[in-house]
């Protein structure tokens, strides 16, 4: 088959046959199927690593709808960056035995490249080995392969396929199954199908199990869409724009505050690194029709309320966050281990309702509590670096192509959202930030596969 058809052809082949894979494997959980299916997926790998991380971008959404295999529940995230992973090392020894060998990265990869994902890598297994409590370290072990391991894993799988066909295809593979996650959200709120109903209001939920998480991913995939949907001078100018006007609907349906605060920042963003005529004005009116809408459609949900509102919910949250880092302020306390600690010491009685909460609802302080000193190290280090890029983009000195602006801006609003949510330490998110950085430092495509680069 190899040698009879083009490699564009077998990617496109191998990543829908990876998506099919997936949904049989879902459908059939429990089965000694899925294990057929997992020697599948690493089988179609093998045929094109390309396709198959393509097809893993559609598991994104999926985190919370695990697999079971024997004893074990896996997402289809994960399986899809360990199959993903063996098929690429197959494939590389296959190149390398018939003396066909591509080097993996490339020789003229800038060394800088891998300072964070390695300081990353270093403070993640530090903060297991420092953890001040063991009584939950299998969680903190669970969570350091989700959130660091793996998406640095789907990291350097992304930086491959940039080389070889652009970053706008992985863009596309990124954005159309959250278009898919995001007309789900619709179908929800439109059939008034959803659990959720906060302030007066139903919140959809789609694939996800709190509204507030699918803000969280729609959103970083809206600015991936919107800012093509932009600048792009190709017919594939309207397709973005349809699959934007969806995906900041999707965003709608939420009902997220923190939404509006990290899609203004993605925007902003934007703006700084690539001013556009009257950019700042369209973004303030933007900002402006939001607010109104949100005031007007839900009220009592925009004011917030004692049960939901950032003043009395997320200050109690703060307070006791600072509390657990006076405490523990060089080591942090861990991987996910802010749940049963605050519920156990630092929980503030009037919000007891909130004990379940298994966050502080801030990037700096999770960052803190999560990995030490070395997270807000690492944090200051990843905002300077974005902010390097604005300013060398806004001088002239580096050309920020649509997709690079669009991963930019993805980063601010999962920044902004950051502020008052969660910004890094889910799958989802941990993913979607490495799938961005992977497109802002991508190499120039030599083969764009869909669109070109």
């Amino acid at each position: 088959m190899r040698a009879n058809l083009p490699l564009e052809k077998i990617t496109l082949l191998v990543w829908m046959a990876m998506i099919v894979n997936g949904a049989i494997a879902w459908t059939l959980s429990g089965t000694p199927a899925v294990g057929a299916c997992v020697v599948l997926a690493v089988l179609l790998a093998t045929a094109s690593p390309q396709g198959a991380l393509y097809a893993t971008c559609a598991a994104i959404p999926l985190i919370f709808h695990p697999v079971e295999i024997g004893s074990l529940q896996l997402g289809l995230l994960e399986l899809g960056v360990l199959t993903t992973t063996a098929g690429t090392v197959l494939r590389a020894a296959f190149d390398y035995v018939e003396q066909r060998r591509v080097p993996l990265i490339g020789g003229r990869e800038n060394k800088t490249t891998w300072v964070l994902p390695g300081l990353l890598l270093v403070a993640g297994t530090l903060s297991i080995v420092w953890m001040p409590f063991d009584d939950f370290r299998a969680e903190a072990l669970r969570t350091w392969r989700w959130v660091i391991l793996e998406p640095l894993m789907l990291f350097v799988l992304a930086r491959m396929a940039i080389r070889r066909d652009g970053a706008g295809t992985l863009t596309i593979a990124i954005v159309m199954p959250a278009v898919a996650v995001s007309l789900g959200a619709l179908w929800q709120l439109a059939a008034a199908s959803s659990r959720f109903s906060v302030d007066e209001v139903h919140r959809s939920t789609a694939t996800y199990l709190h509204p507030n998480n699918l803000a969280l991913y729609l959103e970083r995939a809206a600015m991936l869409a919107v800012v093509p949907g932009m600048l792009l001078r190709s017919r594939w100018r309207w397709i973005f724009l349809a699959m934007s006007a969806c995906l900041l609907v999707g965003v709608a349906a939420t009902f997220s505050r923190g939404a509006l605060l990290g899609l203004a920042l993605g925007f902003a963003v934007v703006l700084c690194a690539h001013p556009i005529r009257h950019g700042w004005r369209l973004l303030g009116l933007g900002a402006l029709g939001a607010i109104g809408a949100f005031a007007v459609l839900a009220g009592s949900r925009f004011s917030g309320s004692d049960s939901s509102g950032y003043v009395e919910t997320r200050r109690h949250l703060w307070h006791g966050a600072v509390q657990m880092l006076r405490d523990f302020p060089v080591t942090g306390i861990g991987l996910d281990q802010f749940l049963w600690l605050n519920q156990r010491r630092y929980i503030a009685p009037s919000i007891w309702n909130e004990r379940y909460t298994s966050h502080p609802h801030n990037l700096l302080l999770d960052s803190w509590l999560s990995l030490g000193l070395a997270g807000v190290a690492l944090l200051v280090v990843f905002v300077a670096a974005g902010g390097w890029f604005v300013w060398r983009s806004r001088a002239g000195q580096i050309d920020l192509s649509v997709w690079k602006l669009g991963a930019l801006g993805c980063l601010a609003a999962g920044l902004g959202h950051g502020l008052v949510d969660n910004g890094y330490f889910l799958a989802d998110l941990a993913v979607m930030t490495w799938l961005a950085i992977a497109i802002l430092l991508g190499n120039t495509s030599q083969m764009a596969m869909i669109v070109d680069d």
